[in-house]
């Protein structure tokens, strides 16, 4: 195994010779917030929006063969799975100077930078400038994206086509300012943009894995896949993407940040879907 780490991500390779066209990332991976004097949001309050110990979960697929990227920034800082022109205009203390197209999430607080951290939870004091919005998209979202690029390109020149994992976790229920708010979700959910960033049957043979192994499993329900798949995906062309949401509570405590008993049995049961999607490549590539 080869580790590449840098200020806005770490990538795991595997070893020479091993390589697989597989690769996972997972964008919301880590809750480091860079001091920011006009935040707002409580250190317990940011890390709702944490993706915990997914990155971890999803490890060992390395030495099957797969590479791994995860960022090492809180996406309460800035969210690698929105797109860069997803301006939330109310945050700013002056225009913004490029394109803005705000979508849905922004008008919940929950663009590209966000508003809200909770739902009525301020994320900062005052306005922000656009100084600030773009060193962090120079210094963190673009980094990240740039890598995750490489990668896909490596293993698609490679092997002709590449399969891509977007790893995520939610809530066991969605608060105020989601789709579903109140609603209890179920243990999984894969989501390829509604049939348009993956092979509809790389979809359902890992959404039916999942339910083999006893889980229940929605596909584009309450999730049908954030900007990540939706920029890469593009399976007429060997690019297929798609994401996958983990409900936390099959293996932490949610209001602790804390892992369950049940983690390491999770960990074992992903590395089994793991498997089922190398079985898949090597059946299709």
């Amino acid at each position: 195994m080869r580790v590449l780490t840098e200020k806005a991500y770490t990538l795991w390779l595997p070893s020479v010779g091993q390589s697989q066209p597989l690769l996972f990332d997972s964008p919301h991976s880590s809750h480091t917030f860079p001091l920011h004097s006009q935040l707002n949001a409580s250190q317990a309050q940011l890390k709702t929006g944490w993706d915990a110990f997914v990155e971890e979960l999803w490890h060992p697929a390395v030495q099957h063969g797969a590479s791994l990227l995860a960022a090492n920034f809180s996406r309460m800082y800035i969210d690698p799975n929105r797109s860069p022109t997803d301006i939330d205009a109310e945050l700013l203390a002056e225009p913004w100077p490029e394109e803005v197209v705000a979508t849905p999430y922004s008008a919940r607080g929950m663009g590209l930078i966000r508003r809200f951290a909770l739902p009525n939870v301020p994320m900062y004091n005052g306005k922000l400038t656009v100084h600030d919005v773009q060193h962090r998209l120079d210094d963190y979202y673009w980094p990240y994206h740039r890598q995750l690029v490489r990668r896909l390109m490596h293993l698609h020149r490679q092997f002709g086509q590449v399969w891509h994992i977007d790893c995520h976790s939610m809530k066991s229920k969605g608060n105020a300012m989601n789709i579903d708010a109140g609603k209890p979700r179920p243990d999984v959910v894969v989501s390829d943009g509604n049939g348009t960033t993956a092979a509809a049957g790389f979809t359902e043979h890992v959404a039916t894995t999942f339910r083999e192994l006893g889980f229940s499993v929605g596909i584009n329900d309450p999730y049908q896949g954030g900007h990540i798949v939706r920029r890469y995906g593009a399976p007429d062309k060997g690019f297929h993407s798609i994401q996958i949401e983990l409900n936390r509570g099959l293996y932490m405590h949610e209001a602790r940040f804390t892992k369950s008993d049940n983690f390491d049995t999770l960990q074992g049961q992903l590395t089994k879907v793991t498997e089922a999607i190398l079985e898949y490549i090597q059946s299709n590539n």
